[in-house]
């Protein structure tokens, strides 16, 4: 959803939609190596204009389908975020700090008198993701060696084989240098 700031009331106004489908797709970038999919985006935004700064409050919410870190099973992560933007007309690339202080990560530019809502909630979407997507803190994963799932049965591996190819370091000790 575009924003035209000049088009602002004064008393504000308040916007409440929903994102369907594939729209989170154009702010992906090129050849990413994180892949999920989202599920309906519930969003409800208070916008206000003083001025030429914008202040957005969004709330947003949905869900997210993931894999697994260790299991490779996808999983459904729930996504529930409110946050407030402050933005203001962009700056000359030569006049913009190289560093972001804490007060910066709530503070951007618009530019054309334009707003991209959906940016700011890409966005937000993305920081809920963890590093590593677990489907529970107590996922057991793969075996490592025949590649069973550990959550769903227990394999007949012996625990503790290793790889034949690594077998030359088992005997292998350090030397002391003096």
């Amino acid at each position: 959803m575009k924003i035209h700031v000049s088009l602002i009331p004064e008393e504000g106004r308040r916007l409440q939609y929903t994102l369907e489908g594939d729209w989170y797709r154009d702010y992906l970038q090129k050849g990413g190596a994180m892949e999920f999919r989202t599920r309906p985006a519930e969003v409800s935004a208070a916008v206000h204009k003083v001025l030429d700064a914008v202040t957005l409050d969004i709330r947003v919410e949905t869900a997210l389908d993931l894999d697994c870190g260790r299991c490779l099973e996808s999983f459904r992560l729930p996504v529930r975020s409110e946050f407030r933007y402050t933005l203001v007309p962009s700056r000359d690339p030569e006049e913009q700090k190289e560093e972001l202080s804490d007060e910066d990560i709530s503070f951007g530019y618009y530019r054309d008198d334009l707003i991209d809502l959906n940016a700011l909630v890409y966005e937000q979407i993305l920081l809920q993701v963890p590093m590593k997507p677990l489907c529970a803190e107590t996922c057991r994963g793969l075996c490592a060696q025949c590649g069973a799932n550990l959550n769903a049965e227990p394999c007949g591996c012996k625990p503790g084989a290793a790889d034949g190819r690594l077998g030359a370091l088992k005997n292998f000790k350090a030397r002391k240098q003096t």
